[in-house]
């Protein structure tokens, strides 16, 4: 009973502080808002600025037939916003001047002189020695009288194959090392020119690719932000918050006069703590039932989603309590709060997969506590997976007491 007295009065002073409300609420649903748009397509599909240098023109001066498909190849992925170069301007220099003094990423496409020619040379000689070797290799197994009929064709055919040049069409594509999209430009480039290929060739696939979904049901990129952003803003209201409040309570002398009244700490604690997962399940519903309205989400929190994200406030609640026992300046508060909490943060898959940091930072990531949150919400949201939720579930429980009992016994009623 003396908890909840805690638990109402820290709760009515957070609804009073107006940066509280916008850091506690509106931060994270601003921030599901700008990734949901990112990630959910609304709006349009992203496009790459790419400058195409078209040097392959026949005798009147027009781009060739093959040049002019094979950007119009790059333009039907709808990936590309293709600004074409003159033939006769420096490449580097013309995109420099467009892109003007704010500048903007560099990436050029060059089609060199003599493309077309090379490409039908190129593949006249592939498709030549194909049939050739083909009918080689079928030699062995033929009578006499198909060995006799096709010998003369044979060596017609290797007469033609070494009188056309051996040429390739050449390609040059430049881009800024500093452009983080560089690899994803050149990628999506080369499988282009590999469909390209097999087109000239007359390749066709043989082998049939499937997709599958993992979980039953279909969800879009938004849905799978949804439980790590939560659980994200979970540990910033544990840690940051609640260290930078007390901490202020602290400093103005609050805490110390509960000390003359019948309060335990661990009244105090509780009372916190109940604040929080009070927020925190408010958070997790808002973003939510924004979510289904805005980006037309699918994740439906179950009960053991719910009853992670309960014992994930307790346990960061517990650590924002721990912390603020040792910290006594509000200034220091907020920034240790924030140096464990936004590392924290990007370090635990939960805005970016684990699988592309290096190896020794997934063995960080697999220390902190906020990995096992979010992991644990992907479970039971996502991947209907109840045994993935229990362990997560069983390893948050753990460091929850081991937290709260620890943010007990350091908070003190009076400074030394």
């Amino acid at each position: 009973m003396k908890a909840f007295t805690i638990f109402k009065a820290v709760t009515k002073n957070w609804i009073r502080s107006r940066s509280g409300l916008f850091f506690s609420i509106l931060f994270p649903v601003l921030l599901l808002l700008v990734f949901g748009a990112i990630f959910s397509g609304i709006g349009g599909t992203a496009q790459y600025s790419l400058f195409v240098q078209n040097l392959d023109t026949n005798t009147s001066g027009q781009p060739t037939e093959i040049s002019t498909a094979f950007i119009e190849a790059l333009n039907s992925t709808e990936t590309f916003a293709i600004s074409d170069i003159p033939a006769d301007a420096n490449a580097t220099e013309y995109v420099r001047d467009k892109l003007g003094p704010l500048g903007g990423n560099i990436r050029i496409l060059v089609i060199s002189k003599g493309f077309q020619d090379d490409l039908l040379n190129g593949t006249l000689k592939v498709r030549i020695g194909i049939i050739y070797d083909t009918v080689t290799y079928f030699e062995p197994y033929m009578t006499d009288k198909q060995n006799a009929a096709i010998s003369q064709g044979l060596s017609q055919m290797q007469q033609l194959n070494a009188s056309i040049p051996d040429t390739k069409a050449s390609l040059t594509i430049m881009l800024d090392p500093a452009d983080q999209s560089a690899a994803m430009v050149k990628s999506i480039v080369m499988s282009v020119v590999n469909a390209f290929n097999y087109e000239l060739i007359g390749a066709e696939n043989v082998v049939e690719f499937n997709e599958a979904s993992v979980t039953t049901k279909r969800y879009s990129n938004v849905d799978f932000y949804i439980p790590g952003i939560t659980a994200a803003f979970i540990m910033t209201n544990g840690i940051i918050a609640l260290t930078a409040t007390t901490t202020e309570f602290k400093r103005r002398g609050i805490i110390k006069r509960l000390s003359l009244t019948p309060l335990t700490k661990i009244d105090w604690v509780v009372g916190n703590v109940l604040c929080q997962t009070l927020l925190n399940l408010m958070l997790a519903g808002i973003m939510i039932a924004l979510g289904w309205v805005v980006f037309n989400v699918r994740v439906i929190p179950d009960a053991l989603s719910i009853a992670l994200i309960l014992l994930g406030s307790i346990m960061f609640s517990g650590m924002g309590m721990a912390l603020s026992g040792f910290i006594k300046d509000v200034e220091a508060a907020s920034a240790i709060g924030n140096a464990i909490a936004f590392p924290m943060m990007f370090l635990s898959g939960t805005y970016f997969p684990m699988e592309i940091m290096p190896s020794y930072l997934q063995t960080v990531s697999k220390a902190l506590p906020l990995t096992y949150v979010s992991e644990g919400l992907k479970h039971a949201m996502i991947y209907q997976n109840p045994e993935g939720t229990y362990i997560n579930m069983a390893i948050v429980a753990m460091l929850a007491v081991v937290f709260i009992i620890v943010g007990a016994i350091v908070t003190r009623w009076k400074e030394k």
